[in-house]
């Protein structure tokens, strides 16, 4: 390696790694702009790529007359004074924006590439200079070297492995330890170091002030014919067409990989760093066989490199088809590190082979054009960046969904193939040639993955898939339960995203129960917002409150194909899809809110999985003080919470958030008596909440209750602000600049601990206190006492729910849970699952049964369905005797309670 060249590299290394840095910070932040919606999602990554491209053609007119090092280090001093100001600048787009588009609605396609490309043009318009500028110095101080091929491959490898580093350091190390705003101030550090190690290679470079060395003569003997530099429109035609191709191959790479990954900000951050690593290697392979690339044939190295590409997408097709496999591995749970390195290992499988080749045909195709000079070079630059923008488009908004992933991802490779084949017709090739290369290749496609082949979700066994759909946002399932159902009960369906996500499978009574709970502690007549819609029970549930307890409800989810597939859900979401006071709506949950200005009684944001790349935002201060600014007066919001899915340190990070926005009126609730996935309510409001026994006493008259009197719903608070301020203590508070749940949560997704749930609830029991006196009107002393029965029940039945989860699903129930039960039963015979659960123990447990029951005929001795019970036990042992004993107990207790 020239010593010359070293500096040069290492500043481009780090270039790249402060810009991929740039790259994930801002395309983070304006998602929060612009939705994450597809568009929005689309539309961050196309303003991107736009701005670099703009930056390429501009930065090679600046080029002209001026030393190209200094052009460079202005390049980067720029992007570093943009980046440290972004993360503000930025935070107060997503603060402006929404409002600037009436109706609620989002931006539209163009509008969206606009803002983005507007916004973050400052910087993308000097990284896109960045790679000109150096091959220009560089070429000046060591000469043209394999017509400038190999030194634009040495500098494009530096590059892009250094964006590797940054990738993988940005997203696992330095943002999740300093947050977004100190984050930028590191990044823009890096870009400042390569602007020095710049100037520090240029003193010793004095050549580099010289005018740039003619070209070097490019030898096109051995070629079909010599035009290939005179038309230089084909070149750069290829360079647009592979940018689009290259970009599309990941676009679609990540839906189908998507289907069996967890989905989180590390899973992302993997895949763009294998994209990315494989580019530079093939770069780093090809500037070492440059010259011999150019020597002769570089047409025909080009054409072979076009078809090697389409080929190797087809190989690609093969390993995504195998992806579940490696991401399972012989069917174990993996854990952290190894779940991370399996889908890196996915990745790779699929994306390293072509992603080589796209490095080393960049490299070639873009090195001979920089011998045509700089503006060319820029040019081509430029061309193969729009490209890459137009792709997240053409296969996002297009392919994949009109096509389907398999088609979708055979489109890369037809794309390939018509670039190879035009590529070969215009420059002379023989008609054989061309014609057995394109037929080669589908003879590929054909032995390969055939239509539906990469829908990679496995059926469960027992269930039966009614319908299906392929979407960008993940592969959309509704399946039906094959076994035995009740007696007239409905159909046991669930709603699936991919592998891992599925919602309902029971009868939703948990889901029924939160909507309820939120509904009953608003104030009637309520214009209701839901944040999350699902299967439709949490939203159905809540209309059915006491008639106009909701005036008018809105409910929003982010993927369209969930609306669409509502009705197969009609039997649990009280048939949502048509009710008359619901409207529905596919958006991003925050952006809508933050459009709107119409005041509400009732907001309700669902469990949102917070590892779940996006979804962290929505349990972030400022959504939670957007929410404060559109509730009316007497407005309460009610944020839903997975114990079961959040740390310690997570769960207390978003209280201290919610606890900053609703400092006079925080509670919290459990919504349903649950140890293995306990949901939490926080609940926020200006004024006190108030529950009116009155109202729920009629409602819980109603079929459809999950809350059938007041005691129920208040012995469901566990503690106030007060309470939670105490819980959580003081710490770190999770906020858009620094988002600590997006990179803590992943990693409880990929160890899921079983007992996470269980252990924060048990601690949550420990320090639960009464409700206030101002949630009840006149704080009638006799539902208070009638309150804290029924609590001290619902306590005694969590803990003994606790053991059973500690002792496991399958262990028979020890005399302490069992004791629990007991205790709960006796303290509140009304409680229902305290009851359940004694008379499944007592099935269960044949000879423990006759001491459950007398226990339980001791405390409520006139109780019908403890006799029935009873009875057909003793019936089911035989013992005659005891049976007629208790008959007489039972017309005992009767004849008594005549007289």
């Amino acid at each position: 390696m020239p010593r010359s060249d070293r500096l040069l590299l290492v500043a481009f290394f780090l270039s790249g790694a402060a810009a991929l840095g740039y790259e994930l910070l801002w395309t983070r932040l304006l998602a929060l702009a612009l939705g994450h919606e597809l568009l929005g999602v689309l539309s961050s990554v196309a303003g991107f790529f736009a701005g670099v491209s703009l930056g390429a053609v501009t930065v090679r007119r600046w080029l002209a007359g001026r030393e190209p090092t200094r052009v460079f280090v202005a390049l980067e001093v720029v992007a570093a004074a943009y980046a440290i100001a972004s993360p503000w600048l930025l935070e107060l787009l997503v603060v402006r924006l929404p409002g600037f588009f009436p109706g609620d609605a989002p931006p539209g396609p163009l509008a969206s590439v606009v803002i983005a490309t507007v916004t973050l043009l400052p910087g993308t318009l000097c990284l896109g200079g960045t790679l000109p500028a150096l091959v220009d110095a560089r070429t000046r101080a060591l000469g043209d070297d394999a017509g400038g091929a190999r030194g634009l491959a040495r500098l494009y490898a530096a590059n892009t492995f250094g964006a590797t580093v940054g990738v993988l350091g940005t997203v696992h190390l330095w943002l999740p330890a300093v947050g977004f705003g100190v984050g930028a101030l590191g990044l823009a550090a890096l870009g400042l170091v390569a602007a020095g190690l710049a100037l520090a290679w240029r003193r010793g470079s004095p050549r580099v002030d010289a005018p740039a060395p003619a070209s070097a003569s490019v030898d096109l003997s051995g070629d079909p014919d010599a035009e290939l530099l005179a038309e230089p429109w084909l070149l750069y035609a290829v360079t647009f067409a592979t940018g689009l191709a290259g970009v599309g191959l990941e676009v679609v790479s990540v839906q189908i990989l998507g289907q069996n990954v967890e989905g989180t900000v590390y899973t992302f951050a993997g895949i763009l760093a294998v994209y990315l690593v494989g580019a530079g290697i093939g770069a780093a392979i090809y500037q070492r066989l440059a010259a011999r690339a150019i020597a002769g044939r570089p047409a025909t190295v080009l054409a072979g490199l076009l078809l090697a590409l389409a080929a190797s997408t087809v190989l690609s097709a093969f390993a995504l088809a195998r992806s579940p496999d490696m991401l399972l591995g012989a069917g174990s749970s993996p854990r952290y590190a190894e779940a991370l390195a399996r889908e890196l290992l996915a990745a790779a499988a699929a994306l390293l082979v072509p992603t080589i080749l796209m490095g080393a045909l960049f490299s070639h195709v873009v090195g001979l054009v920089s011998g045509l000079g700089q503006r060319a070079l820029g040019r081509a630059y430029a061309l193969n960046t729009l490209g890459g923008a137009l792709a997240p488009f053409v296969f996002g908004l297009w392919a994949v969904p009109t096509l389907g992933y398999t088609d979708g991802f055979y489109a890369v490779t037809y794309l390939y193939l018509l670039v190879f084949a035009g590529f070969a017709w215009f420059r002379r090739f023989r008609p054989w040639v061309i014609i057995a290369g394109v037929l080669g290749v589908v003879a590929l496609t054909a032995a390969g993955p055939r239509a539906g082949a990469l829908s990679l979700v496995k059926d469960a066994e027992g269930w039966a898939v009614l319908e299906r759909r392929e979407t960008l946002q993940g592969v959309v399932t509704v399946a039906e339960y094959e076994g035995p159902r009740p007696e007239g009960a409905p159909p046991l369906r669930r709603l699936q995203v991919n592998q891992h996500f599925k919602m309902g499978g029971v009868y939703s009574f948990g889901e029924r129960r939160m909507g309820q709970l939120a509904t009953l502690l608003a104030p009637p007549d309520a214009r209701a917002l839901f944040l999350g819609v699902g299967t439709g029970a949490t939203m159905g549930a809540a209309l059915e409150v006491t008639p106009g307890a909701i005036r008018a409800a809105t409910g929003v989810e982010l993927v369209p194909a969930v609306l669409e597939l509502l009705p197969y859900f009609a039997a649990t979401s009280g048939d949502l899809a048509h009710e008359r006071r619901a409207t529905l709506v596919a958006a991003d949950a925050r952006r809508y809110l933050a459009a709107g200005d119409a005041p509400l009684e009732l907001i309700v944001a669902d469990l949102f999985h917070p590892a779940r790349d996006g979804a962290a935002s929505l349990y972030a201060r400022e959504h939670f003080a957007r929410a404060r600014a559109r509730l009316s007066d007497d407005g309460v919001f009610v944020q839903w919470l997975p114990l079961y899915q959040l740390s310690r340190d997570d769960l207390a990070a978003i209280v201290r958030a919610f606890l900053e926005v609703f400092p006079e009126h925080a509670h919290a609730f459990l919504g349903f008596y649950n140890v293995e996935t306990p949901p939490l309510a926080l609940v926020g409001s200006r004024v006190p909440v108030v529950v009116d026994p009155a109202r729920v006493q009629s409602f819980g008259a109603r079929p459809s209750a999950t809350i059938v009197e007041a005691r129920d719903l208040l012995a469901a608070h566990l503690l106030d602000g007060e309470g939670l301020a105490r819980f959580v203590g003081d710490g770190p508070v999770h906020h858009d600049l620094d988002p600590r749940v997006l990179f803590s949560a992943p990693r409880v997704a990929y160890e899921d601990p079983p007992d996470l749930g269980a252990r924060t609830l048990a601690a949550l029991l420990e320090v639960r206190a009464p409700y206030p006196p101002s949630m009840v009107p006149g704080d009638d002393p006799a539902l208070r006492a009638a309150t804290e029965r029924y609590a001290e029940a619902v306590d005694a039945y969590l803990r003994g729910e606790l053991l059973g989860h500690a002792d496991g699903p399958t262990a028979p129930v020890s005399a302490a849970r069992l004791e629990r039960y007991l205790a709960a039963y006796e303290r509140e015979p009304g409680f229902p699952p305290a009851r359940g659960a004694l008379f499944r123990a007592a099935k269960n447990h044949p000879e423990r049964a006759a001491a459950i029951y007398e226990r339980m005929l001791e405390r409520t001795p006139d109780e019908p369905r403890v006799y029935r019970a009873y009875a057909e036990h003793l019936r089911q042992r035989g013992d005659t005797p005891g049976l007629d004993r208790l008959l007489e107990r039972a017309r005992a207790r009767r004849d008594a309670a005549t007289l």
